[in-house]
């Protein structure tokens, strides 16, 4: 396409060209973002909007990698959960406000937290909680105990039970 001094630009062919122009460095850029880590949809949008692409161009990257399996939102929070129940354990309602901001749909939100294995996570929680706190003065460890539970996002009924658990042995009450 040739532009000279006085011609009329179609912007549909702008548009179109500048897609195609895009699309081959869109690709290259998903690819190595995707290859470094799991991803949601909404994340991949982000970056690509934030590289300054074209929103169509985006959003066939998109299609492109969701169809390729390379960006799966289910899988995604499923893997969140399983880190999150091991490694630093979150309470469901700070997990849903973390996947949310991830842009995760609120329908596979409540699918993948209802799979969720609650008896590994309290058996977790109690040792967590003897390991970091067991060792402090009483009125210490229960304070400090129940607030870590309650700022990784746990409902009160849990903490009692961990906390009960954690701490039976030495005939304490934790209320």
């Amino acid at each position: 396409m040739e532009l000279h001094t006085g011609s009329i630009v179609d912007s549909g062919k702008i548009e179109e060209t500048a897609f195609r122009e895009q699309l081959p460095f869109a690709r290259r850029d998903s690819e190595r973002y995707l290859s470094l880590s799991e991803r949601t949809l909404h994340q991949l949008m982000s970056y690509l909007i934030g590289r300054k692409y074209l929103e169509s161009v985006a959003e066939d990257m998109l299609r492109w990698a969701e169809r390729c399996g390379l960006v799966d939102d289910r899988r995604y929070a499923s893997i969140f959960i399983r880190s999150h129940s091991r490694n630093s354990p979150m309470g469901n309602f700070r997990i849903r406000m973390e996947l949310k901001k991830r842009g995760i749909p609120e329908s596979i939100i409540d699918e993948v937290l209802s799979e969720r294995d609650e008896s590994d996570l309290h058996r977790t929680l109690v040792k967590t909680v003897k390991n970091k706190y067991g060792y402090l003065e009483k009125q210490t460890r229960l304070r400090r105990a129940r607030g870590y539970l309650q700022r990784r996002g746990f409902q009160y009924d849990l903490i009692s039970r961990v906390m009960d658990e954690a701490f039976r042995n030495e005939g304490e009450q934790t209320d």
